[in-house]
């Protein structure tokens, strides 16, 4: 039973910890290097949206390493450049930790012993972004 316990919570704490993201769009070829906008306007270039992206990482990410990711992601996808629409934190759902303690005695009935459990919301960050191939980029068939 505590193997099955400690293999349960062992896959939560990992997935919890966890990178997730969401595109929905075209994909090409892998970029080497996906450059950063904030605006449709600040890119000089003729372009299209290829795609749109979310990507979920925890609250204590840095947001050096959150942009990296994204930009990363987006390279994998054929992206030319990004479009950060919204950084926004979202409730991902409640750790619980500690909690009581339940042991044999010499009589062979279980007993139970205090102890506090605490239960946290796990907060995430959700990055949304548009992924786009500038028009000189993109393969013609």
């Amino acid at each position: 039973m505590k193997k099955f316990l400690f293999a349960v919570v062992s896959v939560i704490l990992f997935s919890a910890c966890a990178n997730h993201y969401k595109y929905f769009g075209r994909t090409y070829a892998p970029t080497s290097d996906a450059q950063l906008y904030f605006r449709e306007t600040d890119i000089s270039e003729p372009f299209e949206v290829m795609g749109k992206m979310d990507v979920t990482v925890p609250e204590k990410m840095k947001t050096e390493k959150i942009q990296r990711k994204v930009q990363s992601t987006a390279a994998k996808k054929g992206a030319d450049a990004i479009i950060i629409d919204n950084f926004d934190m979202q409730a991902g759902g409640f750790v619980t930790t500690g909690g009581n303690i339940s042991r044999e005695s010499e009589d062979g009935r279980t007993k139970g012993e205090g102890g506090k459990s605490k239960t946290k919301i796990k907060k995430d960050i959700v990055v949304k972004a548009s992924l786009v191939k500038f028009k000189k980029n993109i393969p013609t068939n």
